[in-house]
Parts: C-alpha cells; sequence; structure tokens
C-alpha cells in the first residue's frame, strides 16, 4: 500500500467515522465494534489475496513457513529446508490471527452489548460500522486484485501484515483500555485505540524506511551500541549481515516454486 493509499484507507476507516461519531452523538462502542469488525474482514480479504497472488504468481514464498522466515538467524538454505505446499502461508497468517481475532470479538461483544462498558449501541448502529468496513474494505480489496499478479512476494507481505498488525494493536488496546474506559469513561477505551493505531501506522513506516537505509543513523546507531555494551563498528557489522541473510532469504521467496521444487509447483495447494 503506497502513501496516498495507505494515507486514504486512514481516513476511511478512522478519521472519517470518529467525526460521524462525534457529529451525530453516536455511542463511541460503535468505534470499538468498527475496528473489530476491520480485523474480521481483514483477515478474510487477506486470504483472498494471498490466494489470488499464489494462484498467479507460484512464488515459494507461499510455500515457506512464516516461523521460519521471521527467525533473524534462519538464512536461505534453512528456508529451502522447510518448504511444503502452497497453503502453507496462508495457514500461517490465518492461523494465530483467527483466534486472537475470535477472542477479541468475544471480548468487544461483552463489553459493548452486556457490560456496555463503551456505551450503549444499536443494533442499526452496529450494522452500520459492519457495512462501513466491509464497503471500505471492498474498495481496497477490488483496487488491489488487477494488480496482484505484478506484485512481488514482498508486496504481499507487507499487505496482509498489516492486518496481523491490527489484530495485535487490538489486543494492546483492549488491555489497557479497560483501566483508560474506567478513569475517563468510553472514550478512554476509544481513545487508547485510536492512539495505537496511529503510533504503529507510524512505527511500521519509520521501521520500513530505516531497514532500506544503507546505514544506521548515527544517533540511532550510538544509542543501540550503549544499549548493546559494544562498538558502533562492530552493531553496524550486524547490521549488515543481517541486511544481506534477510535479502538472501527475500530473493528465495520470490522465486518461482517449480525452480526449486518441481514437486510442489502443481500439486498441493495449487
Amino acid at each position: 500500500m503506497g502513501f496516498l493509499s495507505a494515507f486514504a484507507y486512514a481516513l476511511l476507516i478512522g478519521a472519517v467515522p470518529l467525526a460521524e461519531v462525534i457529529w451525530t452523538g453516536r455511542s463511541p462502542a460503535a468505534l470499538v465494534l468498527l475496528f473489530w469488525f476491520e480485523t474480521v474482514l481483514g483477515l478474510a480479504t487477506g486470504a483472498v489475496r494471498i490466494v489470488a497472488h499464489r494462484r498467479a504468481t507460484a512464488k515459494t514464498g507461499h510455500h515457506a513457513p512464516t516461523t521460519v522466515t521471521s527467525d533473524k538467524d534462519a538464512d536461505a538454505d534453512a528456508v529451502a529446508r522447510q518448504l511444503s505446499d502452497g497453503n502453507t502461508y496462508l495457514r500461517h497468517f490465518l492461523g494465530v490471527n483467527a483466534i486472537f481475532t475470535i477472542a477479541h470479538g468475544v471480548f468487544v461483544l461483552l463489553l459493548v452489548f452486556l457490560f456496555r462498558i463503551a456505551g450503549p449501541l444499536s443494533w442499526d448502529d452496529a450494522r452500520l460500522a459492519l457495512a462501513w468496513v466491509a464497503a471500505v474494505q471492498a474498495v481496497f480489496l477490488m483496487a488491489d486484485l488487477p494488480r496482484i499478479a505484478s506484485w512481488r512476494f514482498a508486496d504481499l507481505g507487507a499487505s496482509v501484515g498489516q492486518t496481523s498488525i491490527r489484530v495485535l494493536v487490538t489486543q494492546i488496546a483492549l488491555i489497557f483500555g479497560l483501566p483508560a474506559a474506567g478513569l475517563f469513561g468510553p472514550w478512554g477505551l476509544v481513545g487508547v485505540l485510536i492512539a495505537l493505531r496511529a503510533l504503529a501506522d507510524s512505527a511500521i513506516a519509520w521501521i520500513g524506511g530505516l531497514l532500506k537505509q544503507r546505514d544506521l543513523p548515527p544517533g540511532f546507531r550510538r544509542f543501540l551500541a550503549r544499549r548493546a555494551k559494544q562498538s558502533e563498528e562492530s552493531l553496524e557489522a550486524e547490521f549488515d549481515a543481517l541486511k544481506e541473510k534477510g535479502a538472501a532469504v527475500e530473493a528465495l521467496l520470490e522465486r518461482p516454486i517449480g525452480e526449486l521444487r518441481p514437486d510442489l509447483a502443481g500439486g498441493r495447494g495449487s
């Protein structure tokens, strides 16, 4: 998702509903429910993107377990040894995310409809929140599908990875939002959720830019070196080695699976 599309998505899924709730006096519980609906539909649209990309590109990344590719100590050879069927990446994406999303749903529904911690909410407001999220997700999915065959596997990972981040943000917001609701009322929970979402989106953009740099920023390098009690030169060397290993793994994931594992190219997960 480019800057403009990410900005548009943030406006449509965050700023517009927030402004509407404030303008109409609707219960802030509508926003709590809306952000949970977003993670549910994010899993569904993410799965569609993964399947469409796998069928269009047959990239090796779809056969690689994320538990291995996310391991900083795993090199390209280690990843290649762990390749499985074409649904491996899809299963890993849905697995933990779906479990946490279901748990969050139970918690959110109890908060909103039983305990009314975020304020009373009508079923009409709940349906409106669901319809808005579904419309926004559908528009962005339809915009992606015609271009998805040209995506690198890294592009796919960045796209669907946003859903995993939002699931994590929901988890943290529910933990810290309850005390905030006790102190500040219904808007305490909503405020924590919105603030954490903004922080997470900013952090992802910053980290992504950092990893693309050739060298660590001097101030950040000095800070990390002091924390790790090592020289700046050795820290920079570790950073370069980590980037080199990551680049080799990324190059492997971008290759067509038929070049590496002909036995996996057509049958399972096709």
